[in-house]
């Protein structure tokens, strides 16, 4: 696909915070995959600063048509782990830099990161998609639960570390967040 270009966002950019996105179009121009990210730095009322790294599925038909026949829409929870390894360095050390270097700054309190996969727009009905419509899940294994159109998980780590480090983290990450949403028989070596 070509690469699209990276615009202000809808974050309210100011000398404090910026934020950018990126959309990829279907033929017809309906917005099919939308990435954003934002930086927000403190301020007298907020004592954090604050990075994010999104990237939603604006319209499944849309998203089809970009991709052409030949590939699936249903998202491999292979995909999705790239997908969220790129978000995590994305908004744990890229944006940060904006600040200074994130491996020398001093943290007034613990990191914390979230990893969500989730429907967050109703299909037709006004209803959310359950997720494993949209990602296949089942390396997680049978899911005791019942559908989900969510799924997500808190880490409390260091916001810097290399890659294969990130890595083994989000893995584990994500089969505590199987545990805790009924994927219970979910393990690291089955993803």
């Amino acid at each position: 696909m070509p690469a699209a270009r990276w615009e202000r966002g809808p974050f309210g950019n100011s000398v404090r915070s910026a934020g950018y996105t990126c959309t990829i179009a279907g033929p017809d121009g309906t917005p099919a995959v939308k990435a954003s990210v934002m930086a927000a730095l403190p301020t007298t009322m907020e004592s954090t600063v604050v990075a994010c790294a999104d990237v939603l599925i604006e319209s499944p038909e849309a998203w089809a048509a970009a991709i052409g026949t030949r590939w699936d829409t249903q998202l491999g929870l292979d995909e999705v782990q790239a997908v969220l390894l790129a978000a995590w360095e994305t908004a744990a050390e890229l944006l940060p830099e904006v600040v200074g270097d994130p491996a020398s700054l001093s943290w007034a309190a613990p990191t914390t990161t979230e990893l969500r996969i989730t429907c967050e727009q109703p299909a037709g009905n006004g209803v959310r998609p359950v997720l494993d419509s949209l990602v296949d899940l089942t390396p997680f294994g049978p899911n005791d639960g019942g559908a989900r159109s969510q799924l997500a998980v808190a880490i409390t780590v260091a916001p810097t570390m290399d890659r294969a480090e990130r890595q083994r983290l989000l893995r584990e990450a994500l089969v505590h967040m199987a545990h805790a949403f009924g994927y219970v028989d979910a393990e690291v070596d089955l993803l």
